[in-house]
């Protein structure tokens, strides 16, 4: 089985605050497929986040925002390409964003 890409994650200032995440780092080094494989990760090491990840039905909400090598947050990922592959090195931010 091939190893999963090694992707450093960040976690935008609003979500960290939200999520009540002031002691935890900021970034994060994991091996995960995709961007959503990264949220379940942070989400089962940060359950606190679950709140603003998830409704009561369990479905993603539209609030959360992802970016790929993309430090000025100019294009959030589609619904359709939370599960595109990641590549060793890439770089995840994981947003709070507005509707």
């Amino acid at each position: 089985m091939k190893p999963k890409p090694k992707v450093r994650v960040t976690l935008s200032p609003m979500l960290r605050h939200l999520s009540e995440l002031r002691d935890e780092p900021e970034v994060f080094d994991l091996n995960a497929a995709n961007a959503l494989e990264c949220l379940q990760i942070m989400l089962r090491r940060y359950p606190a986040m679950k709140k603003w990840a998830h409704d009561k039905e369990g479905r993603l909400l539209p609030v959360l925002w992802f970016f790929v090598n993309d430090p000025e947050w100019k294009e959030k990922l589609t619904p359709e390409q939370f599960t595109k592959p990641l590549k060793d090195g890439d770089e995840l931010i994981i947003a709070f964003g507005k509707l």
